[in-house]
C-alpha cells in the first residue's frame, strides 16, 4: 500500500508544470462603498499571457471576510477566441506576455466590523527569483475593511499605476503605486495614507517560507530596498541579478476620528519586477519638482519636465518619452488639475494646472505621481516622482481690536472660505510684527502667541477677551491674530496683528517694594497711577482711594484710604504699609478708587517679591515668587559683605539664580531688586521693587553625579566580568567631593538591583569580579560624597553567559580507566542540572539522571550490563541565562561499546 501511495505522488510530480496554473504575477484587491453596507469589490490580477490553459474567466472562492464566498466574474476584455476556454471577457493584453485581469461583484455585509477580503489561485508563475519554487507557490491577495457604521463611506484608494515593471541591471529602480483616495471626489473626504513592505503570501494566507526581499539576491552593500511610508515610492538601488522578483506593498488607510488616527483599512499589492540588462538603455529622468503649497481659490501651474538621452536600436533618433500624473488633484470635487499627456518628444515639458477651491482645503497635502516612460521596443523603462502640494486656507482680514471696560473686543472677516468651522484667537504682549512665512499656517508657540479663545461657528466672527473673567491688565498693550480651523484639523495662515491698550479707568500700581525685613516691624511701600480716563459724566467726584491688603489663603480688607478730593493731583499715589511681618510672609495689593462712595473699579493685585534661598553644596539657589500685573525683565542679586553692607552681585533674566564658590556652613544675606515695565508708554518706564532680605547656609545635601559610561568586560569563557566607570569629580561640574562607590547587581535582566560591594576613593574606577559561577547579570553604580549623600544609578550593563553543554557519541566502559563512563565533553560551563534520558533500540529507558556530570558506566536501570550497540538519548539542559534557566533539548545517539568486543580507532 505504501509503495502504491509513493508512486502516485510521482506520477502527480511529475506531470506538466500548467495543471497548477502556473500563471499569477502581480495584482490587488480594492473596494467601493455603495450604500449601507453594500461595497463594490474588485480584483485586478497581472498574469502570463502563455498559460493559456490557467486562464481564468472567473475566480473561485473568493473569501469577503464574513464567512461568505463567492465565485467572481470577469469584466474587462472582449472578441475572445477559442484560446479563453468560452469566456465572455477575455482580459486584455498588455503585451510582453503580460494580461490584465478585472473580476468585479458586490457583496453586501451584516454589520459593522473589520472585515478581510481574500483570494487565491495556484499559482503563481514559475522562475520568480525571490520566492523559492515559485511555479508551486499559490497566489494571494487580501485587503482589509474596517466598517465604523452603516452610511458612513470607506473606498479603499484606487491604485493608478500597474503592478508589472521593468528595472534595469545596476542602475536604481523606483515604482509608485499612484493611490487615490477617491472618497475625496464622491464625498468630499479623504484619508491619508502609509506604505510599508511586508512578506508575499501564499497558501491560505501564510506568508511565503523562506521568502526574501529582492535585495538580498545576491546580497551587496549597493543592493538596497526600501519605500517612503508617506509618498509610497519603493527605490531598489540597485538589482543585480536578472529575473523576475516579487514585492509586497501594504498601503495603510487611516482617518481621523476624533483626536485619533484610526486604521480603517488596507490594501496588499504584489508588485512582479522584471529585471533585465539594458546596455543600450536606461531610465528617462524627470527633472526635479519642489514641494509647494497653493492659497485655496488660486490657480497652481508648474511645468514638469522629462527628458530621455538615449537612442533607439537604430543608434540615430532619440527615445520619446510619455510624461503622466496621477493622484489626488485628479479625483477632488469641483475643479480638478489638468495635464495633457499627448506629447511624446526625446523632451516633454507639460504644465500642470489646477484651479484649487475652498472645499480643496485640507490638514495633509495633496500627492501627485508623475511617471515617464520611455518607447525602447525591446523593453520600456519608467521614472517617477512624487510631489507634494499643500492647499491652505486664506487669513482672516479685517482684524479690529477696541477697548471695552476690562475687556477687549476682537472682529475679523472671512467670507473668503465660508466651510471653516471654527477660529482661534492668540494674544500677545506687544507687537513682533509677524508675518506668517509661506506655507507655514496657525500661529508658532515661538511668536510667543498664546491661545486665549476658540469659536465653533464659521460664521461669527466676534470674540471679547476680558482674561475669562479676570479682567486684562490696564497699562499693557495687547496684540491680537486670529486663523480658522476646518473640520479635518486644517488651519489657515493666521490674520495680521492688531493690538489695543485699556483705558486707564482704574488705579495701575507700578510699586509694591520691601522697606525693611522683620518679623513685626517690617513694611512694604506701595505706588500706582492715576485713573486718568474715568468717565467723569458717569463717575463724577469727589474721588478717594482705599488701599486694600490680603495675605496668603485670605482676603482682600482695607488698611488705609486716601484724602477725599475732586481734583485727582490732590491725592497722594503712594502708601507705606507698617508694622508687617514681611521676614516671612507675601502680601498682595489692591488699589481702589471711588466715586461719591460709589465704587469705579479696582486695580489689578500686585505683591511684593518674595524671595527664598535653598542650601546646596557649597551654592545657594536664589529663587523669586512674585505676581504683578507688569512685565519683569531683570533681577539684581545683592549680597551681605564683610563690613555688613548690601553691595551688588549679579544679575539675572530669570527668577532663579545660583550663587557659587561659597562654604559650606557659613551664613550669607541677600536681597534682590527686579525691574520691570508695562508696555504703554505713558506709564512709568522703569518700575524697581526690593525683595525682602533672606539669610542662609550652603550645606550638602545634593546627591552627586551619577558615575558615567559603565562598562563591563565580560569574559564568559574565563568566569570573570571587571568593571570599569567614570570619575563624577572629572566629568560634573556640580560634583568634587565623591569618596566611594556602591556596586549594585541583579542576576536577571528583570528585577530589583542589589548593593554587593562598596569601592573606597574616587579615582577607584575599576573592580573585578573572579571565579563566578555565572557571569550572567546587570551592574549598575552610584557615587557617594563625603555628606553620604548618593546618586542616582550610572547606566546599567547587563552581560550573558555563554553556556556549553555537548554530548560525546560514543564512550568505551571497561577497566582501563580510558572512557568508562559516559559524561560531557570537557568544559562544560553554565549549566544548572539536565533531565537525561537514554532508551535501547525498542525504546525502553535504561538509564536517567539529573547530574550534568552524567556518569553512566553502561548499566541498565537495575545496574546490570547491557549489550554493546547504539542507544538514543533526550537530554534536557537547563542553562543559566540572562533571562533566566533556559531549556535547551539535545537529542542524539550513542555507540556503546565495551573493551572485550574492541577497542575503536579514534
Amino acid at each position: 500500500m505504501k509503495r502504491f501511495l509513493l508512486a502516485i505522488f510521482i506520477l502527480f510530480a511529475a506531470l506538466p508544470n500548467e495543471v497548477f496554473a502556473t500563471h499569477n504575477r502581480a495584482g490587488e484587491i480594492t473596494y467601493e462603498y455603495v450604500s449601507g453596507f453594500t461595497y463594490r469589490i474588485t480584483i485586478t490580477t497581472y498574469t502570463d499571457a502563455s498559460s493559456v490553459t490557467a486562464d481564468r474567466c472567473e475566480l473561485d472562492k473568493v473569501s469577503f471576510g464574513d464567512g461568505v464566498t463567492a465565485t467572481v466574474p470577469r469584466i474587462n476584455g472582449t472578441g475572445c477566441g477559442a484560446t479563453n476556454q468560452g469566456c465572455q471577457h477575455c482580459g486584455v493584453d498588455l503585451g510582453r506576455n503580460i494580461k490584465k485581469n478585472v473580476y468585479v461583484t458586490e457583496h453586501t455585509y451584516p454589520g459593522t466590523g473589520t472585515y478581510r477580503i481574500t483570494m487565491e489561485d495556484p499559482n503563481r508563475n514559475a522562475g520568480i527569483i525571490n520566492i523559492p519554487n515559485s511555479v508551486q507557490v499559490v497566489f494571494y491577495l487580501y485587503s482589509e475593511l474596517n466598517i465604523i457604521s452603516a452610511g458612513v463611506p470607506n473606498s479603499s484608494p484606487v491604485l493608478t499605476n500597474p503592478p508589472v515593471d521593468n528595472a534595469c541591471l545596476n542602475l536604481p529602480y523606483k515604482h509608485n503605486p499612484g493611490a487615490v483616495d477617491k472618497d475625496i471626489s464622491k464625498f468630499g473626504t479623504s484619508d491619508s495614507l502609509s506604505y510599508r513592505l511586508v512578506s508575499c503570501y501564499g497558501n491560505g494566507g501564510v506568508q511565503i517560507p523562506n521568502y526574501t526581499l529582492p535585495d538580498q539576491w545576491p546580497i551587496s552593500s549597493q543592493n538596497t530596498i526600501s519605500i517612503d511610508s508617506v509618498t509610497g515610492t519603493l527605490l531598489w538601488d540597485s538589482p543585480k541579478l536578472s529575473g523576475e522578483y516579487n514585492v509586497a506593498i501594504l498601503i495603510e488607510e487611516w482617518r481621523k476620528i476624533g483626536n485619533q488616527s484610526v486604521k480603517i483599512g488596507s490594501i496588499l499589492r504584489d508588485l512582479q519586477i522584471t529585471v533585465a540588462a539594458c546596455p543600450a538603455n536606461t531610465p528617462p529622468r524627470i527633472l526635479p519638482v519642489s514641494d509647494t503649497c497653493v492659497t485655496a481659490t488660486q490657480v497652481l501651474r508648474k511645468m514638469v519636465t522629462a527628458v530621455d538621452d538615449d537612442f533607439m536600436p537604430n543608434g540615430q533618433d532619440y527615445q520619446t518619452v510619455e510624461l503622466s500624473a496621477t493622484g489626488d488633484p485628479f479625483f477632488v470635487q469641483g475643479n480638478k488639475a489638468q495635464f495633457p499627456t499627448d506629447s511624446k518628444e526625446q523632451k516633454v515639458t507639460i504644465p500642470f494646472t489646477w484651479s484649487t477651491q475652498c472645499n480643496h482645503i485640507r490638514q495633509y497635502p495633496y500627492f501627485v505621481v508623475f511617471r515617464a516612460e520611455d518607447n525602447y521596443p525591446i523593453l520600456h523603462l519608467a521614472d517617477y516622482r512624487d510631489w507634494r502640494i499643500n492647499v491652505v486656507a486664506p487669513a482672516p482680514t479685517d482684524i479690529r481690536t477696541e477697548p471695552v471696560g476690562a475687556g477687549i473686543s476682537v472682529s475679523w472677516n472671512y467670507s473668503t472660505c465660508t466651510n471653516a468651522v471654527g477660529y482661534k484667537i492668540y494674544r500677545k504682549i506687544d507687537s513682533i510684527g509677524y508675518q506668517a512665512p509661506a506655507c507655514l499656517t496657525g500661529i508658532p508657540a515661538s511668536t510667543g502667541y498664546k491661545l486665549v479663545g476658540t469659536t465653533t461657528d464659521g460664521s461669527s466672527t466676534l470674540f471679547f477677551d476680558d482674561d475669562q473673567g479676570t479682567g486684562l491688565v490696564a497699562g499693557q498693550t495687547y496684540c491680537y491674530m486670529v486663523y480658522a480651523y476646518f473640520l479635518d484639523g486644517a488651519e489657515s495662515y493666521p490674520s495680521v496683528e492688531s493690538c489695543a491698550i485699556l483705558r486707564k479707568e482704574v488705579p495701575i500700581i507700578t510699586r509694591v517694594s520691601v522697606n525693611s525685613t522683620d518679623i513685626s516691624t517690617g513694611s512694604d511701600t506701595i505706588k500706582w497711577s492715576k485713573p486718568v480716563d474715568i468717565d467723569v459724566q458717569n463717575f463724577p467726584g469727589p474721588y478717594q482711594y482705599k488701599i486694600l491688603r490680603k495675605e496668603p489663603g485670605g482676603v482682600f480688607a482695607e488698611v488705609a484710604s486716601s484724602i477725599v478730593s475732586s481734583d485727582f493731583s490732590l491725592i497722594d499715589t503712594l502708601y507705606v504699609d507698617s508694622a508687617l511681618n514681611t521676614k516671612e510672609v507675601q502680601y498682595t495689593y489692591r488699589i481702589a478708587v471711588y466715586s461719591k462712595d460709589s465704587l469705579i473699579g479696582p486695580s489689578r493685585p500686585a505683591t511684593s517679591p518674595q524671595l527664598k534661598a535653598k542650601p546646596l553644596d557649597n551654592r545657594l539657589e536664589l529663587s523669586l515668587n512674585i505676581n504683578v500685573p507688569w512685565t519683569n525683565s531683570t533681577m539684581y542679586v545683592y549680597r551681605k559683605n564683610a563690613a555688613g553692607n548690601f553691595v551688588y552681585l549679579d544679575s539675572a533674566n530669570s527668577l532663579v539664580y545660583t550663587d557659587s564658590n561659597l562654604i559650606n556652613g557659613k551664613e550669607y544675606c541677600y536681597y534682590i531688586t527686579t525691574k520691570g515695565s508695562y508696555s504703554d508708554a505713558s506709564l512709568e518706564s522703569r518700575l524697581l521693587n526690593n525683595s525682602q532680605i533672606v539669610c542662609a547656609t550652603p550645606i550638602d545635601k545634593q546627591a552627586p553625579c551619577p558615575p558615567q559610561q559603565l562598562k563591563v568586560d565580560s569574559k564568559c569563557e574565563l568566569f570573570y566580568n571587571d568593571l570599569s566607570w567614570l570619575n563624577p569629580n572629572e566629568i560634573c561640574d556640580t560634583t568634587d567631593d565623591v569618596v566611594s562607590y556602591n556596586v549594585y547587581f541583579r542576576p536577571t535582566s528583570e528585577g530589583d538591583l542589589v548593593k554587593i560591594a562598596s569601592v573606597l576613593g574616587a579615582k577607584n574606577t575599576t573592580l573585578l569580579f573572579p571565579d563566578l559561577e555565572s557571569v550572567a547579570g546587570c551592574y549598575a553604580i552610584t557615587a557617594v560624597d563625603s555628606f553620604n549623600n548618593e546618586s542616582e544609578f550610572s547606566n546599567v550593563v547587563c552581560v550573558d553567559n555563554c553556556p556549553y553543554y555537548e554530548l560525546p557519541n560514543i564512550f568505551t566502559p571497561g577497566d582501563d580507566g580510558l572512557n568508562d563512563y559516559y559524561i560531557p565533553l570537557p568544559s562544560w560551563r553554565y549549566v544548572t542540572d539536565v533531565d537525561m534520558h537514554i532508551y535501547n533500540r525498542w525504546g525502553e529507558e535504561v538509564y536517567t539522571t539529573t547530574e550534568p556530570a552524567l556518569g553512566w558506566a553502561g548499566n541498565g536501570k537495575n545496574g546490570e550490563l547491557i549489550t554493546d550497540g547504539v542507544y538514543f538519548y533526550v537530554c534536557t539542559v537547563h542553562e543559566i541565562r540572562l533571562e533566566g534557566i533556559v531549556e535547551r533539548v539535545l537529542k542524539g545517539t550513542i555507540t556503546l561499546l565495551r573493551e572485550e568486543s574492541g577497542k575503536p580507532s579514534n
